[in-house]
């Protein structure tokens, strides 16, 4: 059974689609698209991802050539199962659920445990990251624009910009709850919930009748 197509394996495929390419130029033109900030990208990814294709069938090579003294480089294709692996996949991306676990969430949920002025001086500077990375996003993405790009090839970006802009909201408005006290972030546990919490925890481990 054919592995499942990793995010590499699907950029470089898209790659593919417009003309063979050898994987040095598969890594820059992802390079030159920003379209590393989708994924983890680096040469020897593009390599091992583009070798896999090739063992599969999904990619084929259609020459060599030799550029001065450089290695010889190897040039693919796409092949027909190639396109029809890369349209599943594609489909299952935008249609499946694919949970992930950032660790920007791991920090919220134990932050408690830190000082107030701990916790806005880290979130504070995730805002001021944030709106770096959005004015950037943005100005690319103008530029693009600019250029005659339809929209339909810029849904990503769209999307990340949302994103972006949702998540600096977020922090403007958990940084003035901060900032005014509207936290109470020195408050203990409420009672109830702590009695709460410990007949959940009794209840979990007592064994019921169909137990095995």
């Amino acid at each position: 059974m054919r592995a499942e197509l990793s995010a590499v394996a699907v950029l470089a495929l898209a790659l593919l689609h417009e003309r063979p390419m050898h994987p040095y130029q598969v890594h820059q033109v992802l390079t030159q698209r920003g379209d590393t900030r989708l994924v983890r990208v680096s040469p020897g990814a593009v390599y091992h991802a583009v070798e896999r294709l090739e063992r599969d069938g999904l990619a084929q090579v259609v020459g060599t050539d030799r550029d001065g003294r450089r290695p010889e480089r190897t040039t693919y294709e796409i092949t027909a199962d190639g396109r029809a692996a890369f349209a599943t996949r594609v489909r299952a991306l935008l249609g499946e659920d694919h949970p992930s676990y950032p660790l920007f969430t791991v920090g919220l949920a134990e932050c408690h445990e830190l000082p107030e002025a701990d916790v806005t001086a880290a979130l504070a500077q995730r805002r001021t990251r944030t709106v770096d990375r959005l004015d950037e996003m943005n100005r690319r993405l103008q530029a693009i624009r600019d250029r005659g790009l339809p929209r339909h090839y810029l849904l990503d970006v769209e999307y990340e910009i949302a994103h972006l802009r949702t998540e600096i909201d977020w922090l403007d408005r958990t940084l003035r709850e901060l900032t005014t006290g509207a936290l109470d972030w020195d408050a203990p546990l409420p009672e109830h919930f702590v009695r709460a919490a410990r007949t959940l925890d009794t209840d979990a481990l007592t064994p019921t009748e169909n137990a095995p």
